[in-house]
C-alpha cells in the first residue's frame, strides 16, 4: 500500500525531531496517533524507519532513504496546490502552445494533464510547428508558450531547460547492425542518412552532418524531412539510419531498432520557451507548472 501524504508528513516531522513529543506538538496532536501512524507507515513499507527505546530515537538506513524523498514529495504537493490556489482564482484562459511533434515524447501530455486538472476551465489550443516558427509565433502573439528543439535563443525569449540527452543511433529490424550492444559512427559513415531538412532545423542537420564527416566520410546519400516520425517511418521501411535524441525510443515505432553510441557525440536540448514581458496569466500558469514538475524556482 501506497504511503498517504498524512503519514508522510508525521515520518517527515519525526525524522527531524528525532523525539515523538516534540514531533507531535509540531504537528499539533496528540502522541499516540503519531506512533499509529508511524508504525502503519512500516507495516505498509515492509521496513522499519526507526530504531527507538525509552530515550533515543534515530534513522535507520531506510528512514535516511525515505527522508529527502519524503521531503521532496511533499514540497511538490504544497507548489501543486499553490497552483491549483492560484488557477482557481483566475479568469477562464485561452492557453495557445505550439510544440515540435517530438514534444509528445518529452513530457508535454504530462504537462498538459497537469493543466487540465489545476486549472479545468483552461482552454487549451495546439499547434504543431518547427523551433523556428515557434520564435516567430512567439514575437507576433500568435503562442504564449512553446516546445522546441534547443537551438539558440532570440533576445527576449525565455526559456526552461527540459531534457539533455545523447543522441542514439536507430536503424531497421533486418539491419546488419541492429544486434550490436552499440555503433560508432565509423560504422555509419557510408550509410544512407535521413535527418531534418536544413532550413527547418539547420543546428540539428549542421551537426549530425559534421560528426559524420569528422567520422571520416560522406554518407551515401541523405533523405531530408520535416518530421521526427516521418525519420522513424524511413528507418523503419529500410530507407536510412538516423541519429536520433534518446526520448524518441519512446515512440515505439515498430521496425526500428535503437542503438546507444560507443561515445558521447554531443547532447540534444529540448525548452520550454516564452516571451518574459507584460502579464500573461495562461502563459505564467503553464510556466508555473513546468517549472514545478522540473523543480526549477
Amino acid at each position: 500500500m501506497a504511503p498517504t501524504f498524512r503519514q508522510l508528513q508525521y515520518f517527515v516531522a519525526l525524522s527531524e525531531e528525532l523525539n515523538f513529543g516534540r514531533a507531535a506538538q509540531r504537528l499539533n496532536i496528540s502522541q499516540p496517533p503519531l506512533s499509529a501512524a508511524i508504525r502503519q507507515l512500516e507495516i505498509d513499507l515492509g521496513v522499519r524507519l526507526f530504531d527507538r527505546d525509552s530515550k533515543h530515537v534515530s534513522l535507520t538506513p531506510a528512514g535516511v532513504s525515505l527522508r529527502a524523498r519524503a521531503r521532496r514529495m511533499l514540497d511538490y504537493l504544497d507548489e501543486t496546490l499553490e497552483i491549483a490556489r492560484r488557477a482557481s482564482s483566475c479568469a477562464p484562459v485561452e492557453l495557445r502552445i505550439g510544440f515540435a511533434p517530438s514534444m509528445i515524447f518529452r513530457r508535454l501530455p504530462e504537462f498538459l494533464r497537469t493543466l487540465e486538472e489545476v486549472h479545468p476551465a483552461a482552454r487549451i489550443v495546439l499547434r504543431e510547428m518547427n523551433s523556428a516558427l515557434q520564435f516567430e509565433a512567439l514575437l507576433r502573439g500568435q503562442i504564449d508558450v512553446g516546445f522546441i528543439h534547443g537551438l539558440p535563443l532570440p533576445e527576449g525569449v525565455a526559456s526552461i531547460l527540459l531534457m539533455d540527452e545523447p543522441f542514439i543511433c536507430c536503424v531497421p529490424s533486418h539491419h546488419r547492425l541492429a544486434q550490436a550492444s552499440f555503433v560508432s559512427l565509423q560504422e555509419l559513415a557510408q550509410e544512407r542518412f535521413v535527418t531534418f531538412s536544413r532550413p527547418l532545423a539547420p543546428d540539428y542537420h549542421d551537426r549530425v552532418m559534421n560528426l559524420l564527416n569528422a567520422a571520416g566520410g560522406q554518407p551515401g546519400a541523405v533523405h531530408e524531412v520535416s518530421h521526427w516520425l516521418t525519420v522513424l517511418a524511413m528507418v523503419a521501411t529500410g530507407m536510412g539510419v538516423a541519429l536520433v535524441p534518446q526520448s524518441m525510443a519512446n515512440s515505439r515505432m515498430a521496425d526500428v531498432v535503437y542503438l546507444p553510441l560507443d561515445r558521447n557525440y554531443g547532447r540534444h536540448e529540448a525548452r520550454c520557451i516564452w516571451l518574459d514581458i507584460g502579464e500573461n496569466p495562461a502563459r505564467e500558469l503553464m510556466v508555473g507548472i513546468v517549472k514545478s514538475a522540473l523543480r526549477v524556482e
